[in-house]
């Protein structure tokens, strides 16, 4: 995430999505490419998940752990640290302030411009 003009700008928002459903369990890369996209309408592809994974584990967000899996070989299953709850957090935080923006300008357009006032857009940009 970073920061600019006082806002949260989002990046690689895939990331917070997972903090949020290791939150509820433990998981390994391909489940929490479905999750992400069943629980979060969030779509990755699994080469952007592993490496947003690699920068959670890199910033102590989430560990990784190698388990025995009964169907085929070894799986890594990642879970949340603490530090990751509260990055969460702060994640969650910063998209509450970003909502109010976007939802500030999406109102403030849709008065303005959108149905009955579609004509003066189209008069003032031709």
């Amino acid at each position: 995430m970073r920061r600019s003009c006082g806002q949260v700008v989002v990046e690689n928002f895939f990331e917070p999505c997972v903090l949020y459903l290791l939150m509820e369990q433990p998981g390994y890369g391909y489940e929490l490419m479905r999750r992400l996209k069943t629980h979060c309408s969030c779509t990755v592809n699994i080469g952007n998940l592993y490496r947003g994974l690699g920068r959670l584990i890199k910033n102590k967000s989430i560990t990784k752990k190698t388990v025995k899996s009964a169907l085929g070989p070894k799986k890594i299953v990642y879970t949340i640290t603490p530090r990751g709850r509260l990055q969460l957090q702060q994640w969650i935080a910063g998209l509450e302030t970003q909502n109010k923006t976007l939802s500030r300008l999406i109102t403030n357009y849709k008065k303005k411009y959108d149905s009955g006032n579609a004509k003066k857009l189209q008069r003032r940009s031709g």
